[in-house]
Parts: structure tokens; C-alpha cells; sequence
């Protein structure tokens, strides 16, 4: 790994740290624990450093952060930077198959959820997820195109399909360990819904915005990261 990725993976995982400590959104039956806006910045992360180094630049900035504000209950959460980062740079990068490697690890998590009682009893909660899945298997590798293009609207138009699929991969992920973890009651997922596809949406906005900002930048910066 050369020294410039090196110094960009060590600002990046110290961008998120830092802006880690703005405020979230509550977690409802998780006390203490937030869902941080900062999530938006896992996409680009992947884009920009790949699927090797990107999860662990966004990886390192979700512990520090949760460290530096406390650390508790939401370091069981901090894995979910990772994944979303991943499924970033296998969608975007052009990989050989990559929409496949994406498609299964947001299937296999989706399917874990009817493993559980309590996902069995809300069998419609991973309707985002269902819409991530259809999103990857319809555009393929046409998104990892859109955001190599030199017109600014593609990328644009690539990041915003590569975003939402991997911010509600990172949500399933997370899911997952909250029932594993604390059990909770069904109905408790049937009322956060509208706000979890309210929040991945707006998430995918963002993530757009500062991805799309930071594609450009890497190009006219560090353009072999992006090779």
C-alpha cells in the first residue's frame, strides 16, 4: 500500500471519527444509542478505496467515534460502516461481477431475518431491502459505468443507485444484531418502518452528495486509487 493511500485511508477513518460526534437519531428500544447521519460518508469510502480498504477506513472511524463519545451499546453497531463500504465499492468499482458478490451479501443477510421469530412475525420489514436487491439485479454493472463516466449527471445518477443498496444492507445488518442482542418485540419493528425507509432515503442522499463530490475530487487528486 503506497504512502498516498495510506494518508487518505488515515483521513477519511479520522473524517468519520470526527463528524461521528454530531447528533443522531435515537435508536427506539436501544437506549443511549444512535443511528449517526455520518453513515452517509461509508459509501463513498468504498468508491473511492475499493472493497480492501474501504470497510476498514470506515471500520476504524465508526469504532473511534463511538469511542470518543462514550463507546456503550453502539460499538455492537459499529461492523455496519464496514459492510455498507463493501457493498459500495463491489457495486461502483467495476469489478468483475461484483453486482453478484453485492446481490448475495444483501440477500443472505435479508434471508437471515426470517431466521429469527421475531423477523418471521414481520415478514414485509425488509421491503427496502427487496428494493436494493431489485436495483442491483436490474442495473448490474451498468452502475460501476455511470459513475466511471465524465458527465457529472451520470456519476451522479451511478452513486444515488450504488447508495441505496448499500446503506439498507448495512440497516439488515444491523437488524440482525438488535434482535440478536436484545430480543425485541415485533411490533416494535412495524412502527419504526416508515422511519427506516424515510432515513435510508435520506441517507442515499447524502451519500450521493458527498460521493459524488468525492469521486471528482480522487480523480483530479489521486486518480490512480480509482483504477
Amino acid at each position: 500500500m503506497n504512502t498516498k493511500k495510506i494518508t487518505l485511508i488515515a483521513m477519511l477513518a479520522s473524517a468519520y471519527a470526527v463528524l461521528s460526534l454530531l447528533p443522531g437519531m435515537p435508536m427506539i428500544g436501544a437506549e443511549g444509542t444512535t443511528i449517526d447521519l455520518v453513515r452517509m460518508l461509508e459509501i463513498g469510502y468504498g468508491l473511492v478505496l475499493g472493497p480492501v480498504y474501504g470497510p476498514p477506513a470506515a471500520f476504524i472511524g465508526a469504532v473511534v467515534g463511538k469511542m470518543l463519545k462514550g463507546g456503550g451499546f453502539g460499538l455492537f453497531f459499529t461492523p455496519l460502516a464496514a459492510v455498507s463500504a463493501f457493498i459500495a465499492a463491489m457495486l461502483g468499482r467495476g469489478i468483475k461481477k461484483g453486482w453478484m458478490g453485492a446481490a448475495g451479501v444483501l440477500g443472505v443477510l435479508t434471508a437471515g431475518w426470517y431466521v429469527f421469530e421475531t423477523g418471521r412475525t414481520v415478514p414485509l420489514y425488509p421491503m427496502i431491502q427487496y428494493a436494493g436487491l431489485a436495483i442491483i439485479l436490474f442495473f448490474r454493472d451498468r452502475i460501476s459505468e455511470m459513475i466511471k463516466s465524465e458527465d457529472r449527471k451520470t456519476v451522479t445518477l451511478g452513486v444515488l443507485l450504488c447508495s441505496f443498496p448499500s446503506t439498507v444492507t448495512g440497516h439488515m445488518l444491523g437488524g440482525l444484531i438488535y434482535i440478536f442482542l436484545l430480543n425485541p418485540a415485533s411490533s416494535i419493528f412495524v412502527g419504526i418502518l416508515p422511519i427506516a425507509i424515510i432515513e435510508r432515503v435520506a441517507i442515499s442522499i447524502g451519500a450521493t452528495l458527498f460521493g459524488t463530490s468525492l469521486i471528482l475530487a480522487v480523480r483530479k487528486i489521486y486518480p490512480d486509487l480509482l483504477e
